[in-house]
């Protein structure tokens, strides 16, 4: 990585007394509001015994088919905002995704809760928009099969009758898409316009005035009619909701949208591709980065962007050998920034940027062939998954951050629709329906067990089967710590036999492996949570793991071997993302380039 290396240092060298700011990053939030005002005619939700209440909650089968919670993330982003009050941080950035699908109820849930602790706890939101936020930039009927309905079956919501003809559906205007229009102004105290507040604030397609900066001035040429970017010079214009905005003295935050939409057959379609597709869709967001980050450069302000999309290879620069081993469209590989979109944002100035969108926690770091270049992207894990977490960072007036990762473990109300899960889960036991899942996530002790316990859910029911080489997955469901062991140290042909007589069928070899390893579970907790995922597989486990990296490094393949070839290329993978960049507790220092673990 050039200059980029791995220190350790005592807490006690935390920011000194020069600290800028506190900023919390909370992603991907998905709200739901999970006791909304439908106001249709057919459903107003399912009685929760409880409290009385309504409840307008997704079905536990969508959730466990689904990279996200729906229902208990509700009761998550407050019990975040709760521990952000105690803590005292007045600055929180939402990089999309804040809302699940930008239904009104969903923004006008946000809004309410953004609200309260604006007027009460003295918070300040700044947000950007998600691929799931505008899901069509102008809005238009929407609706959803898998609410929970009064018998425990699902219920369909929608915005017309014609949205499911064979379904019978309930109707409600709530559950309809919103676009930029309404949900920025929805929410537009949370800096998608100018606020009193701010010593500055500007968009792409003003000057940038910081000087001669005035708040009316800003009011007035903030309205969204006036920042559109136009798809392929025509007269198809959609929104462009980037901003940026200095909160306190010396700190510039940068909010880049990165949603990008085409017209198939007449109908607006999003994409989640971010920068990939942006750099070309929206290139005169490249010159604005530019100019922004030598204004801030030059007047001395510590600049930092955030966006729903990554900048930097999420996957600890193994994406590339993920996509031989696993194909091009797996494990949301298209999603990953290629090496020349991250040179690309470095020139026009960036540094430092948090994003979201892949619900994972990790450090990437970009660096240019001479070293000129350094850009680090900081994924913020989501509150509706495994790990849940949010990050704090401080920052100093000497261009050094710290960024600390704060888990969810306890989520008052975590438990408040489980009862109902269980009217569910009679239901289509009654039914025989094969969507029926394993009551066991429902004795989950907190929020982190139950999120981890959805990832377990969700690996077997979907990842699996979508993503992994059959071969592959076999080979690892099969084989236990003893048998990789002695793969690891066969020579080729050797090896290839020895995994084919594992993939017989077990009456055939006469053999059951007693202790599995787990593998592809944790591979998962440390894809998705890296370091947070570490500490809850067992230090003998990891060393097991190291012993094998070891192993594997020595090993030759060919394609004549391919069984020994694909479990060889996985541990080349595997052994990628164990060894990662600090992504729980570390400081960064953007003037030297450098990225250091605290040791807590």
């Amino acid at each position: 990585m050039g200059a980029v290396f791995q220190l350790a240092f005592p807490q006690s060298t935390a920011l000194a007394q020069t600290k800028l700011a506190e900023v919390a990053f909370l992603a991907d939030i998905h709200l739901q509001d999970v006791y909304a005002e439908l106001n249709s005619a057919e459903f107003k939700g399912v009685l929760n015994p409880k409290n009385g209440k309504y409840a307008t909650i997704r079905t536990m089968k969508s959730q466990l088919n689904s990279t996200r919670l729906f229902n208990e993330n509700y009761f998550a982003l407050i019990s975040a905002l709760e521990d952000l009050k105690e803590k005292g941080i007045k600055l929180v950035v939402l990089p999309g995704d804040f809302t699940d699908d930008g239904q009104p109820m969903n923004v006008l849930a946000l809004k309410k809760i953004l609200d309260h602790y604006s007027q009460n706890s003295e918070m300040r939101f700044f947000l950007t928009t998600g691929n799931h936020d505008p899901v069509k930039p102008f809005g238009g009927i929407a609706g959803k099969r898998d609410f929970l309905g009064v018998d425990g079956s699902e219920q369909a919501i929608a915005g017309d009758k014609n949205r499911f003809p064979m379904t019978k559906t309930a109707i409600s205007d709530q559950i309809n898409y919103w676009g930029y229009q309404e949900i920025t102004h929805a929410l537009s105290r949370f800096g998608f316009f100018p606020s009193e507040k701010d010593l500055f604030w500007s968009h792409p397609f003003q000057e940038l005035e910081v000087d001669e900066y005035s708040f009316a001035k800003a009011k007035e040429t903030s309205k969204l009619e006036y920042r559109v970017v136009h798809i392929n010079s025509s007269e198809l214009a959609i929104p462009d909701a980037s901003y940026v905005v200095e909160p306190v003295e010396g700190l510039w935050l940068l909010a880049l949208d990165a949603n990008v939409y085409v017209q198939q057959e007449g109908e607006w379609k999003g994409s989640s591709l971010g920068f990939n597709q942006a750099i070309d869709a929206k290139k005169h967001q490249l010159d604005w980065i530019k100019k922004v980050s030598l204004e801030a450069k030059k007047r001395g302000k510590t600049l930092i962007s955030f966006s729903h999309y990554p900048l930097v290879d999420f996957h600890e620069q193994a994406s590339e050998e993920m996509k031989i081993l696993f194909g091009n469209q797996k494990f949301q590989l298209a999603r990953v920034p290629s090496k020349s979109i991250s040179e690309h944002y470095a020139s026009a100035g960036i540094k430092l940027h948090f994003a979201g969108h892949m619900h994972i926690n990790d450090t990437g770091i970009f660096q240019s062939l001479n070293n000129q270049l350094t850009l680090f992207n900081i994924q913020v894990p989501s509150l509706a998954a495994f790990p849940p977490a949010y990050k704090i960072a401080a920052f100093d007036d000497q261009q050094q951050v710290e960024i600390e990762t704060i888990t969810l473990n306890q989520v008052d109300n975590m438990q408040e629709f489980f009862d109902l899960y269980q009217l569910e889960h009679r239901w289509l036991e009654e039914n025989q329906d094969p969507g029926i899942w394993d009551r066991s996530i429902l004795s989950s002790k907190d929020y982190f067990e139950y999120t981890r316990n959805h990832l377990l859910g969700l690996t077997k029911s979907r990842f699996i089967p979508a993503d992994w080489p059959e071969n592959l997955a076999s080979l690892l469901q099969n084989l236990g710590p003893k048998e990789f062991l002695i793969w690891s140290k066969l020579q080729e042909k050797e090896a290839e036999e020895f995994l084919q007589k594992s993939l017989k069928p077990q009456h055939q070899t006469g053999t059951l492996n007693p202790d599995p390893l787990q593998v592809i579970d944790d591979f998962y907790l440390i894809k998705n949570g890296d370091e947070i995922g570490k500490r809850i597989i067992p230090t003998e486990r990891l060393e097991y793991y190291q012993a094998i990296f070891s192993q594997n490094q020595t090993k030759t393949t060919s394609q004549f071997y391919p069984l020994n070839q694909t479990l060889h290329q996985f541990f080349v993978i595997f052994e990628k993302l164990f060894n990662s960049q600090p992504s729980d507790h570390f400081k960064i220092d953007l003037q030297e380039n450098r990225i250091e673990k605290i040791s807590d």
